[in-house]
């Protein structure tokens, strides 16, 4: 018991030398974030829907309503909640191409994900399994093969549907079709953003007075998401904690990188919640802010 105390007085202790100027720095940089990716997505929506206004207000509080929720929600239930916000301002749209605007925007996010984890594994920061067992694979490419032949009988059978469903995937994705536009007001827009996520971890693992540099900073995003894979708590929250005690255990003691963890974690949280809120009532038109969210919360459950 008194194992467990010292402990978690050590925990806050580490709270107690919070370097304020930094923790405020990674606030900006976290809103930026929000905004790059936000305006990226609005300019995705806007090739999709040339012909109607896309005021970048709406997208953000679309946005920032989304994520807010994501941390409430189960099955990222917050991701519908942006499509059914967007929908209410655009007319004569529908859900499927509106999710493929996202999905182009995730597209980019892969990518950069990809970049960052071999830039991570190749420097030796964060070992991977030296070999992947295939003892699997016969049954997965059985799956595989059963998938594509059900697929192609039921194409055979609803070829109509399946064809708006395509064209309106292609409408979502229809800045993919100019790549110099894409490149300038897509991707460049979410390549600031991921510098504002990475600034945003490297500014707190300083307020923490841990090693801040962004190869550090990138193992600990990676590792943050893949807490968040398997949901088993909400936002990953103690898986966090214990991954990343084990990562940097070897340049912070585990009550420097559990106070990190848990500060960089609720700090995050409640800036989303306090954001999402505030999209909630520019999105709801409203300046009450329970009833602003009692109608994103309605609008999830619909």
């Amino acid at each position: 018991m008194n194992g467990l105390l010292d402990s978690t007085g050590a925990v806050l202790d580490r709270f107690g030398d919070l370097d304020g100027r930094m923790a405020v720095l990674a606030l900006l940089l976290h809103v930026g974030n929000h905004l790059l990716r936000s305006l990226a997505w609005r300019n995705v929506l806007a090739a999709a829907y040339p012909g109607t206004r896309m005021p970048l207000s709406g997208v953000v509080s679309a946005y920032a309503l989304g994520v807010a929720l994501n941390a409430l929600l189960p099955a990222r239930g917050g991701d519908a909640v942006k499509i059914a916000v967007i929908r209410t301002r655009v007319a004569s749209s529908s859900v499927t191409t509106i999710a493929s605007t996202m999905s182009v925007v995730v597209l980019f996010d892969l990518v950069a994900a990809t970049v960052l984890v071999l830039a991570v594994v190749l420097t030796g920061s964060l070992p991977l399994a030296p070999e992947l067992s295939l003892t699997g694979a016969p049954i997965w490419i059985g799956a595989a093969v059963l998938l594509a032949a059900v697929i192609g009988v039921a194409g055979r059978r609803l070829r109509r549907r399946l064809a708006l469903l395509w064209a309106q995937v292609r409408q979502g994705g229809a800045i993919l079709r100019s790549p110099a536009r894409y490149a300038s007001r897509v991707a460049a827009v979410q390549a600031g953003a991921w510098l504002c996520r990475i600034g945003v971890v490297t500014c707190l693992l300083a307020a923490f007075g841990l090693e801040a540099s962004p190869l550090v900073a990138a193992m600990v995003m990676i590792l943050c998401g893949v807490s968040t894979l398997v949901p088993l708590t909400p936002g990953g929250a103690g898986t966090q904690q214990v991954m990343l005690a084990y990562a940097l255990s070897q340049t912070a003691t585990a009550a420097a990188v559990v106070s990190f963890s848990v500060g960089m974690q609720a700090g995050i949280t409640a800036v989303n919640a306090l954001l999402g809120v505030a999209g909630a009532m520019v999105a709801f038109r409203t300046l009450r802010p329970g009833d602003a969210m009692r109608s994103a919360l309605r609008l999830a459950r619909s």
